[in-house]
């Protein structure tokens, strides 16, 4: 560790960075795989609204806004954006997913589940297979749909075995090659490196004397998702305060970058495949929208 850090350090790219594509085109990519799930299900008489880290939800009703969670970096929060919003968005900024440390992946997608427990189990009979079509009911005494309650396309035929999923990643025939597990790999490393746990207890003790209890930096913002209150702005500010004292984001970014440097370098081949199979599918996703 050099004994002077850049206090820039919390917004240069990350070497991760390198080895995926921008949010636009993992949104068109989500949007895309969605439009030909929603396709698959339409076969079947169903309807769905799609979630993906990539996707940004819509309120049904304009008067009442979804509120959005701030989706920037974690430590580089503006104080007059804490002092006035939060951990939230401001209204009518850029999305971005998430708040706090989550991570993010174009792979993670699915269907807004209805509230109705028939529906959600048909709607999961067809997304994932008939097996997949359980009615939940308390305390785990779940139900299989009977087979008049399963959906079926105009010919009668049931979903396949193992559904409208399997059966557009067949048609897109470019699987993911998925980083998750070293992601969070790395983010464990870091959070156990001793001196980014030093910079934690900093943290922590200054917003302990601000009265919040949290030991990791990702804890308030997290503890503190939701609407804009008192109570959040409070967190928030006094986050941004204590941010600004410790300087534990150049630790943390410094420790970070290190460690996801590391990963690529012993397996650089994946890292590579895995940005070519992203862009491949997107690729594949046009074509079998007509785009």
């Amino acid at each position: 560790m050099p004994q002077e850090l850049s206090t820039t350090q919390a917004y240069t790219a990350l070497p991760f960075d390198s080895f995926a594509m921008g949010s636009s085109e993992r949104e068109q990519l989500q949007q895309g795989t969605a439009a030909l799930l929603k396709q698959c299900l339409a076969d079947f008489g169903l309807s769905a609204t799609f979630s993906g880290d990539y996707i940004q939800q819509a309120s049904e009703d304009p008067k009442d806004p979804l509120i959005y969670q701030w989706g920037g970096r974690l430590g580089t929060l503006p104080l007059d954006q804490a002092e006035e919003y939060g951990y939230a968005a401001p209204p009518g900024g850029e999305w971005s997913n998430g708040a706090g440390i989550y991570l993010s992946s174009v792979e993670n997608l699915n269907p807004v589940m209805p509230n109705d427990p028939t529906e959600a189990a048909q709607l999961a009979a067809v997304m994932y297979g008939p097996e997949q079509g359980m009615i939940l009911g308390e305390g785990g005494d779940d139900q299989a749909l009977t087979p008049d309650l399963i959906p079926t396309d105009g010919s009668g035929n049931a979903p396949s075995e193992n559904g409208c999923y399997a059966v557009v990643e067949e048609e897109i025939g470019v699987p993911f090659v998925d980083l998750r597990d070293l992601t969070s790999d790395v983010y464990g490393l870091t959070f156990s490196h001793e001196a980014v746990k030093e910079k934690a207890d900093s943290w922590s003790a200054c917003m302990s004397d601000a009265g919040f209890d949290y030991a990791r930096f990702e804890e308030a913002p997290t503890a503190n998702a939701g609407a804009i209150s008192a109570d959040t702005i409070a967190a928030a500010s006094a986050d941004v305060d204590c941010t600004t004292t410790t300087r534990w984001p150049d630790t943390f970014y410094f420790v970070l970058a290190d460690y996801q440097q590391q990963s690529i370098d012993k397996q650089p081949e994946k890292f590579q495949s895995a940005l070519d199979a992203e862009r491949e599918r997107l690729d594949a996703v046009n074509k079998l929208l007509g785009e």
